[in-house]
């Protein structure tokens, strides 16, 4: 059967909400893949299913289907099914304590209710970009086995009177729906300080309605909000959420680790990307998994194994001039 029928199989068992069809339809898929001897995106296709992951309730398919909703719930979040365990995140002691305690909290989320104490609900994750936040509250939806509900801000925030305010409420109403990490980025969008000078009426309406979604929201689920801009939330934002999670650049260290997780599937030799450390002091865990990456697709294109220091040398060169002309306007900025 070709891939177009295929795919046509999982659109139509999923615009019907037939789960075991749409699973049936993504094993032939899986099998499909096998045949072509495409086994390491067969074997992570056939993880993610083997992981149990949510079907849509009948009221998102539906959503999703109709084109009179376009400005509803499709535009306004992502559903996302991750597969990124914790092992694969490179935290601070501090923060990988607190990560480990939101997990397992949810695990005996019935035995904390029970006894009268509440687990915890809600984490703020500061710092600056690149460093983690989003890749962290993948890895939390993946270890207790629930969708990311990722909140699309370049939909949610409107120009239109209260439509924002309005919009955060429908975000809040579809997930009550079901079990979520639901992981509002670039939250100083809706949650700055409301005694900034600069800000109009709006933006206290917005922020009055997160804390009144926040303060009533009562479903199973991990609310995660994450900033570059920490210093621009008002301060009954940081009131409402249960811990805080500071992620700091990567040490030399985090970037070793960061770099051979990345280029794990290959060989190469040990200092090919240690002699680039002393010059990576602005390097994200994003850049250097960035070079990582860049390593690995010319491998693959040039059908090798393994990796010398000059490849590692021309994708760190690449990565080092978009941190240059990010610092550069960084400091133009500030």
């Amino acid at each position: 059967m070709v891939q177009a029928d295929l795919v046509k199989k999982l659109l139509s068992s999923f615009k019907s909400n037939d789960k075991e069809g749409f699973i049936r339809a993504a094993n032939e898929v899986i099998g499909d893949e096998r045949k072509k001897n495409h086994h390491a995106l067969a074997d992570e296709m056939q993880s993610i299913i083997n992981r149990g992951a949510q079907f849509p309730s009948k009221d998102m398919a539906t959503l999703m289907a109709s084109p009179g909703n376009s400005k509803v719930q499709p535009l306004l979040f992502q559903i996302i099914y991750p597969d990124k365990p914790l092992s694969h995140v490179v935290l601070s002691p501090v923060n990988k304590v607190k990560i480990e305690q939101i997990i397992r909290e949810f695990h005996k989320w019935d035995l904390l209710k029970n006894n009268g104490v509440d687990p915890i609900r809600t984490a703020l994750f500061y710092g600056p970009p690149g460093c983690g936040k989003t890749f962290t509250a993948q890895a939390i939806a993946t270890e207790i086995e629930v969708p990311l509900l990722y909140v699309r801000f370049d939909a949610i925030v409107s120009s239109y009177l209260g439509e924002t305010s309005g919009n955060i409420r429908k975000v809040f109403d579809y997930a009550s729906n079901d079990r979520f990490v639901i992981l509002f980025d670039e939250f100083d969008a809706i949650a700055r300080s409301r005694n900034d000078q600069y800000e109009h009426g709006e933006i206290k309406r917005v922020v009055n309605a997160f804390l009144q979604q926040i303060d009533n929201f009562n479903s199973r689920s991990i609310i995660i909000a994450a900033t570059n801009f920490e210093q621009s939330l008002d301060y009954a934002i940081w009131r409402r959420f249960d811990t805080t999670l500071k992620f700091d650049m990567p040490s030399d260290a985090d970037r070793k680790y960061l770099f051979r997780l990345n280029i794990r599937r290959f060989a190469g030799a040990e200092n090919a990307f240690d002699v680039f450390l002393p010059e990576m002091s602005d390097f994200t865990h994003n850049d250097v998994e960035r070079i990582a990456v860049e390593v690995a697709k010319k491998l693959l294109i040039e059908g090798r194994k393994m990796y010398t220091k000059e490849d590692v040398e021309q994708a760190f060169t690449h990565q080092k001039e978009l941190v240059s002309l990010r610092r550069t306007q960084y400091d133009s900025e500030g």
